[in-house]
């Protein structure tokens, strides 16, 4: 489970699994590096990078506006077919309520010393409860393929589905109780609930 700093109640978890870029162009069509071949592929490869960004619901997602929930830029992780192993996943921590819808931006780019360029752009808006369940995402434009997958976890002694039911087992004058999966308190062997402090 995620430990998550302080204020956080819940961490927007991204995982990058792999990227296929066929030709070895950038969004509009020019090749990364090198020439374009007889067969229409180029001769070099791009230098390829992500650039996530996730934020509130919208109905036409901007991609220029502020990433108002967390943006993460990777370093290079490959060239025009990435395969992602690394075992841990982008994270997002999220201090505040989650409001059970996003919009997730993911955008692979060309970067080397001479230039850099958009290679492609995933925009979608989900509705999405916390769980540990991955939700696995596909995005297929012309060339270029992208899988990925995201969940939300809540942090610890946070529970529900918008990880805004707080429980903290203890065991002292202010109570006597663990919590339940769902953030309810259970009363330890010997106690029972206050009628008037339920």
């Amino acid at each position: 489970s995620y430990k998550a700093n302080a204020s956080s109640q819940g961490v927007f978890e991204l995982r990058l699994k792999s990227f296929m870029n066929r030709m070895g162009k950038d969004f509009e069509g020019h090749c990364c590096s090198g020439y374009r071949t007889a067969s229409g592929k180029c001769s070099g490869l791009c230098s390829t990078k992500f650039r996530v960004c996730l934020k509130h619901y919208q109905a036409t997602i901007d991609p220029s506006q502020e990433c108002t929930f967390g943006e993460e830029v990777t370093p290079i992780l490959g060239t025009n077919n990435v395969l992602v192993k690394s075992a841990s996943p982008i994270q997002f921590p999220l201090d505040f309520k989650w409001p059970g819808t996003f919009s997730l931006i993911i955008e692979a780019w060309h970067e080397n010393n001479k230039s850099s360029g958009l290679i492609s752009r995933m925009a979608t808006q989900q509705e999405l409860d916390a769980g540990s369940d991955w939700t696995h995402g596909v995005h297929q434009e012309q060339n270029t393929k992208l899988e990925y997958e995201y969940r939300i976890q809540c942090s610890n002694h946070y529970y529900g589905k918008d990880c805004d039911t707080l429980c903290r087992p203890r065991n002292d004058q202010f109570g006597h109780y663990t919590c339940d999966e769902n953030g309810n308190k259970i009363c330890l062997n010997g106690w029972q609930k206050d009628p008037n402090n339920s």
